[in-house]
């Protein structure tokens, strides 16, 4: 089945539904304070506070915490893409780490560079104070959902 358009694919209703979800995420974009700022079509802006749990010795933020900030947000702007349902999967993220970052805000700009009815390939920049501090692209692999698994033991 074809979608079309970046555009035609787009569902307001998801991407606000996300948008007051991100509030309230458990887990690991509750630790790193991420939290979904705007959607449009095939584009993400987020946010993410850093705090004092993820600096390193130096003083600097964990490239690892800037590198799971990124893999959420690069996942996260396929969804309003896709069919309500079916769920993202990273399979590949490549980063670049250009300047230091500190604690305090970053933002994170996702944006879909191509998207097919399995995958997608998107683009994410990292900016703290204005500054590019990170960049990534990566590919999605859009899951279906599946049957219950009538192995599963009641």
């Amino acid at each position: 089945m074809a979608y079309g358009t970046i555009e035609e694919r787009y569902d307001d209703a998801i991407a606000q539904r996300m948008l007051g979800y991100s509030n309230t995420m458990p887990g690991l974009p509750a630790y790193l304070g991420i939290k979904l700022v705007r959607f449009a079509p095939g584009v993400l802006s987020a946010e993410a506070d850093l705090a004092a749990q993820e600096l390193t010795p130096s003083g600097n933020v964990h490239g690892g915490a800037i590198a799971a900030i990124l893999d959420h947000v690069t996942g996260a702007v396929v969804y309003p893409l896709i069919p309500d349902g079916h769920w993202g999967a990273t399979t590949e993220l490549k980063l670049n780490y250009v300047a230091p970052v500190t604690r305090g805000v970053l933002r994170v700009d996702a944006s879909v560079l191509a998207i097919t009815n399995r995958s997608a390939v998107v683009r994410a920049e990292a900016f703290q104070a204005e500054r590019l501090v990170a960049a990534a692209q990566g590919t999605i692999a859009i899951v279906a959902p599946r049957a219950a698994d009538s192995r599963v033991l009641a």
